[in-house]
């Protein structure tokens, strides 16, 4: 088993580097600020949904078989969730979704201002289908099946970042415009 924790390392090592030379650069701090923040909130997302990284079938209880991991029909798991478990546990699984990728939305947004919305959603698309994508090419390449490749999670995915964007649309104009700068 591949764990998550070199990829914290990683990304603050990452994070400080980048700071490092910023300073460096002369980089509004603000700025460094926000990078930072990207850096490590991407590095923590990537932990999340690709590790652990199961190289072995016996050491996980999913199943096998292909067809159970792939998930094409839209709100599917979706449906399932809100009918065969708890209320809680569907909240948690379905918020959860669109929660953790709302910073990505924001983020991305404060640092690379947008100018057409054309980005925003092309954006919102490729980071929930790379996820998706990674994961099936991780469960391929290792024979486990321990991820599911599922288009709702595409969907609240891709609905995080846009609520992301949406929340930045809704900040002070004051705000916007001080992170229009530099786009290094």
């Amino acid at each position: 088993m591949i764990s998550e924790y070199w990829l914290t390392a990683a990304g603050i090592a990452a994070a400080a580097i980048y700071a490092a030379i910023a300073v460096i650069r002369k980089v509004q701090y603000d700025r460094i600020l926000l990078y930072v923040i990207f850096i490590l909130y991407m590095t923590t997302l990537i932990g999340a949904t690709m590790f652990p990284v199961i190289i072995d079938n016996s050491m996980t209880a999913a199943s096998s078989d292909p067809s159970d991991r792939i998930k094409l029909i839209p709100f599917m798991t979706i449906a399932e969730e809100l009918t065969e478990t708890s209320a809680f546990n569907a909240f948690v699984q379905i918020a959860g979704n669109i929660v953790m990728t709302v910073p990505f939305g924001l983020l991305f947004a404060l640092l690379y201002p947008i100018k057409h919305k054309y980005i925003c959603i092309i954006a919102a698309a490729a980071l929930p289908l790379w996820i998706e994508l990674t994961q099936l090419i991780l469960d391929i390449i290792t024979g486990t099946w321990y991820r599911t490749f599922d288009v709702d999670d595409i969907i609240l995915n891709f609905s995080g970042i846009m609520l992301g964007f949406l929340i930045y649309r809704l900040l002070p104009e004051k705000i916007r415009r001080k992170f229009k700068g530099s786009t290094e």
